[in-house]
């Protein structure tokens, strides 16, 4: 429970001395004869703390009027106000300063016309003065914060709005509703306490709760809204503080028994075993009402330790209460200290509560739903691409993400952009994410009838050209297969050429089914060829394929009928698969590597000329070929090789069917590049796959466990040795990686971090995540020339960086940086939280390295579609972060 400090008679009575123009509030409302105010109509300046602040305009949340807030100076009779004002906000806990006109409202003196308001601090605490009933019906106390205590209630539903009253034995006092504080009064039982305000008309005095905190039950249980409430001031200041919303009874300590315990009695709405817990065990308890603040969500990490729970089981359970944090998130959940009991079962659930999407982005609208039941409506998909969760959508009032922490929801399919859920039912989650953008809500399907879509836009698939290599004599028709629960209004083509920045668009025609068809017609001979398919229903809903046309369209280059290697390479867009993906093709060219690398490397380079785009790999050749020789190459073009995915794949590939050697001796130049042309920070070195490739005056900047970084001052770029060697970390005199001790051996040189070295030249390759420059011999690699007086290193960190790619199949690949030698384990889950497979557990040295997976569990069967977890381990350095496998 939050301590808070005191802030006491004698502060303000200095605070008074000093300022001979403050009105302490007792001279404004104490009457002897229990009649207006002695200072009617006068303007005064009073200084006072909050203790009942603007309810504002949010929905469901504590506070007594957005036009009212009450002040008091001393924690003592005749010394609270009410403060009628709609300008700045009013926090409880706010010293202010306020100038205006006392006055009679029905009977209630109050501060009105206010022409000055000023906060002077923030976090005062003005404790209740604890009154008995018959002192509370009294004048001394209007406007006061008191607290009365061991009454049973006496009468419910009084009047227009439900107000209800309690009695001590001697005394009755009405109870307002003006606040939400979510209790439910029964005629007969018992409460503990009550804190509020008491205000004063229509000839009675009457008590107002602030909000459920107010409001102690009588009897064993407490209820769930008065462990979740807080503050809408502290939901304002969360975002910034990123603490304010925890609950005012969490356990300072979230791991420690200290502190009272409570006993909760409500319905489960998420079983146990449906949702990720790790390797614990998780579910979510509410109030049988439902509605805002009801719902608590209770972990364990034994998974022992709870009984199987159902939907609609009803449980005691007494624990303590947490917060758990995650980032900017506080997760207040329930920790038992005593066996949970179930008292029946078979129960209703609540009715989930209808909440706009952007109700679900910061804590000042969305802390009052965390973990219940709640669903949004008429939202359309935004994104199908989040980085952790399933998709967002938006009813037109903010994005909020739909997550997958049910495993019923793994491998649930990406709906088509723009499609329209009839509604989407699910509990709230507060969990990692930001505030900056608003991720840090999520909504929770339970399951997947959980979801259901309405009238969605068209899925296209299938799109497909039917010249595999278009000539400047040909016309190429496209075809897709485009499907609709409405009716399609339109499909067509949208092409272009390179030189060109306008689409051209082509009216595809249903020829059959579901089968569109559209022509691009003859281009000529050079030309670079662009398209996407877009199909839209009759209520203008639009798919594109591929879905995201800035970063990837369908493409083909226009030839003579015979092909460059360039024509198979070449794709400007950021997803830069070759135009011939599946195709067979044959091109001709130079080898530039030898039996060695085939050998060791299972391919061969061949490049038709000194130039980005030019060369590419030659895969299952399995005679000899030596450097120069000029061949012919037929087979399929890919970037995803079925054989050695980890390996190979986003490097463009052949894979040979036949070959013909048409001459030797012949040569290709390096080109020369820079190292930052080859970085895999800014991913710019795509052009130069599968080409010989030359740096100048590069410096050693890391010595990694399978290469070594080089960087001539414009970024760094990875060398290697898998051309020549099976295992360049062994000791030999040809290309020793010593991470250890930090140093290369290239040729019997030794290059220690900060030396130069004049040249190095390779074939660059894309394998096991990174590009890298795979020196042949010891021509590719020159002379140390000293030490770069220019040389700092970069310092290292403990770091677990997202997989690439993801989503992925059927392998992907997982990056992480150390700054010291370490045992560095990395595990991967299912999202129910059982191991998958030990991917590694062994010693690395400091620096940035690169493990793959290849989808299979530790047995080597190959794991289905859905979210998975990795979760690294080294030294005390602790992290994790989710995958997606798709099929």
């Amino acid at each position: 429970m939050k301590k808070l400090l005191l802030v006491l008679a004698l502060v303000m009575v200095v605070t008074i001395a000093a300022n001979a123009q403050i009105t302490p509030i007792r001279d404004i409302q104490y009457a002897a004869d229990g009649g207006d105010s002695p200072l009617k109509g006068q303007v005064v300046t009073i200084q006072a703390v909050v203790t009942a602040e603007h309810r504002g305009d949010v929905k469901a949340n504590g506070g007594i009027s957005s036009s009212y807030f009450f002040v008091m100076d001393t924690s003592a009779a005749w010394s609270g106000i009410q403060v009628y004002y709609k300008g700045d906000y009013a926090a409880e806990g706010d010293l202010v300063e306020v100038t205006g006109t006392v006055d009679e409202y029905y009977g209630q003196t109050q501060i009105g016309n206010v022409t000055s308001f000023t906060k002077l601090s923030e976090g005062n605490e003005m404790p209740p003065v604890e009154v008995s009933v018959g002192e509370a019906n009294s004048e001394a106390y209007e406007g006061c914060l008191v607290t009365i205590r061991n009454m049973t209630i006496v009468e419910t539903g009084i009047g227009n709005y439900g107000e209800w009253r309690v009695s001590d034995g001697t005394d009755t006092i009405k109870v307002d509703t003006r606040a939400r504080y979510y209790y439910t009064p029964v005629e007969g039982e018992p409460v503990a306490a009550i804190t509020g305000i008491i205000l004063y008309g229509y000839g009675q005095y009457s008590i107002a709760p602030r909000l459920a905190y107010d409001i102690v039950e009588g009897g064993d249980f407490t209820r769930i809204q008065r462990i979740q409430q807080v503050r809408n001031s502290d939901l304002l200041k969360a975002v910034d503080d990123q603490m304010s919303d925890v609950s005012y009874l969490a356990n300072p300590e979230n791991t420690s028994m200290a502190g009272d315990t409570v006993k909760i009695r409500g319905v489960v709405t998420m079983p146990t075993g449906l949702s990720y817990a790790g390797a614990g065990i998780k579910f979510i308890l509410s109030e049988p009402e439902g509605g805002p603040w009801s719902s608590i969500l209770s972990y364990n990490a034994d998974s022992t330790a709870y009984p199987t729970l159902f939907e609609g089981d009803v449980v005691e359970m007494t624990g303590y209460i947490g917060e758990y944090r995650t980032g900017p998130s506080n997760m207040t959940e329930f920790w038992i200290t005593s066996p949970i009991e179930i008292v029946d079962f078979g129960q209703p659930i609540p009715e989930p509560s209808f909440v706009k999407t952007g109700d679900l982005r910061l804590p000042v609208t969305a802390e009052q739903w965390g973990n219940v039941l709640v669903y949004v409506k008429d939202a359309t998909v935004t994104n199908v691409t989040p980085q952790y969760e399933l998709f967002a959508v938006d009813d037109g009032s903010g994005s909020v993400l739909v997550d997958d922490d049910s495993d019923s929801l793994t491998g649930y399919p990406d709906p088509p952009l723009g499609t329209i859920a009839d509604s989407i039912r699910g509990w709230v989650y507060h969990h990692y994410g930001s505030y900056l953008d608003s991720t840090a809500y999520k909504l929770e399907p339970l399951y997947v009838s959980d979801i259901k879509w309405g009238a969605g836009p068209p899925s296209v698939a299938d799109v497909m050209r039917d010249v595999e290599i278009p000539t400047a004599e040909t016309d190429v028709t496209i075809t897709a297969n485009i499907t609709t629960n409405l009716t399609i209004a339109e499909a067509a083509v949208y092409y272009k050429n390179a030189s060109s920045t306008e689409y051209t668009k082509v009216v595809m025609t249903n020829t059959e089914g579901t089968t569109y068809q559209g022509v691009i017609p003859a281009q000529a001979a050079g030309s670079f060829i662009s398209y996407y398919v877009m199909a839209t229903d009759n209520q203008g809903q639009s798919t594109t394929a591929p879905p995201v046309i800035e970063d990837q369209n369908y493409c083909y280059p226009v030839t003579d009928g015979t092909l460059s290697i360039w024509d198979v390479q070449y794709n400007p867009w950021k997803i830069a698969d070759t135009p011939f993906e599946g195709l067979k093709v044959e091109i001709t060219g130079i080898a530039t590597t030898d039996t060695t690398a085939n050998n060791k490397y299972e391919a061969y380079a061949i490049q038709d000329q000194a130039a980005a785009w030019s060369g590419v790999f030659a895969f299952g050749i399995d005679a000899a070929l030596n450097r120069g020789d000029e061949v012919t190459v037929y087979g399929t073009a890919t970037d995803y090789n079925p054989d050695w995915g980890f390996k190979w794949d986003n490097n463009t590939v052949i894979l040979v069917d036949s070959f013909k050697v048409l001459s030797s001796g012949n040569s290709v130049n390096p080109v020369g590049v820079t190292t930052g042309e080859l970085s895999n920070e800014n991913h710019a070195a795509e052009p130069w796959e599968g080409v010989l490739v030359e740096i100048r005056n590069a410096t050693l900047t890391s010595v990694n466990r399978y290469d070594v970084t080089f960087d001539d001052g414009s970024g760094e770029c990875l060398v290697d040795g898998d051309f020549m060697l099976a295992r360049d970390q062994d000791p030999n005199t040809t290309f020793y990686i010593n991470s250890t001790d930090g140093y290369l051996v290239a040729f019997g040189d030794t290059v220690h971090i900060g030396e130069k070295v004049d040249m190095i030249r390779g074939v660059l390759t894309f394998s096991f995540g990174s590009h890298k420059i795979e020196v042949r011999d010891a021509n590719d690699f020159g002379t140390v020339t000293g030490m770069d007086e220019n040389f700092h290193a970069r310092p290292l960190a403990y770091k677990l960086e997202q997989n690439f790619p993801n989503p992925f199949n059927p392998e992907t690949r997982l990056y992480f940086e150390i700054p010291e030698t370490q045992s560095v384990k990395i595990v991967i889950y299912n999202i129910l939280g059982q191991k998958v497979r030990t991917l590694l557990h062994e010693q690395f040295s400091a620096g940035h390295h690169v493990v793959n997976w290849d989808g299979r569990d530790d047995r080597g069967r190959v794991v289905p579609s859905g979210v998975y977890i990795y979760r690294m381990k080294a030294g005390d350095f602790i992290a994790a972060k989710k995958m997606m496998m798709m099929k």
